[in-house]
């Protein structure tokens, strides 16, 4: 979690550290350094900071080597709006807290994917026996040269058509017009 106000750092920090580790930051380099030295599943920013802003920092993460996911925290409803906000996931301020631990599970849980996903594409080469490669670019079978056709008794091979991955979050709503989980509300009753 990067975020310069050190109150709202500790506050969405004990938020989340009840469903995930929480490693703290108050500025975007010095998660630049642990970002270099350890992995991450999620990077959650600020977006307004002293140095370097959010969004430049989740550019960054988002080129290195390793696929960590990004959630842009912020009360600029203008850049959220902004086409520069289409690479990021963000969540407007203010949000409701139970909305802000669904997403960092779901962002946690489609980063575990991708990197599976990564890691068995990588395992397979076209050398070893009966391993094809799986393209998630659609190509009707019959383009397909009958050299790249497995037959049908010794190997599998997938076409495997992909669009939006379905945990990815499209649009982010502010927590006034999100209803409270069925866990919040248990607690609530409690």
């Amino acid at each position: 979690m990067v975020e310069d106000d050190e109150q709202m750092l500790s506050s969405i920090s004990a938020v989340l550290s009840t469903e995930v580790d929480v490693v703290e930051c108050t500025s975007a380099e010095h998660a630049l350094a642990l970002l270099e030295t350890r992995e991450f599943h999620l990077v959650c920013s600020d977006l307004i900071m002293p140095g370097m802003r959010g969004d430049e920092l989740l550019r960054k993460v988002s080129s290195m080597p390793v696929y960590t996911s990004c959630l842009l925290i912020t009360g600029a409803e203008e850049y959220a709006r902004s086409k520069e906000a289409a690479y990021h996931h963000v969540l407007l301020k203010p949000f409701h807290p139970d909305r802000l631990v669904a997403i960092v599970l779901q962002l946690t849980r489609l980063t575990e994917m991708k990197r599976s996903v990564h890691s068995m594409a990588d395992s397979l080469t076209p050398t070893d026996p009966g391993g094809e490669l799986v393209s998630c670019d659609w190509t009707e079978p019959a383009a397909l040269p009958e050299s790249s056709r497995a037959p049908r008794s010794t190997r599998f091979a997938a076409c495997v058509p992909c669009g939006p991955a379905p945990l990815e979050l499209q649009e982010l709503q502010p927590a006034s017009s999100v209803a409270p989980s069925p866990r919040a509300r248990r607690r609530r009753a409690r």
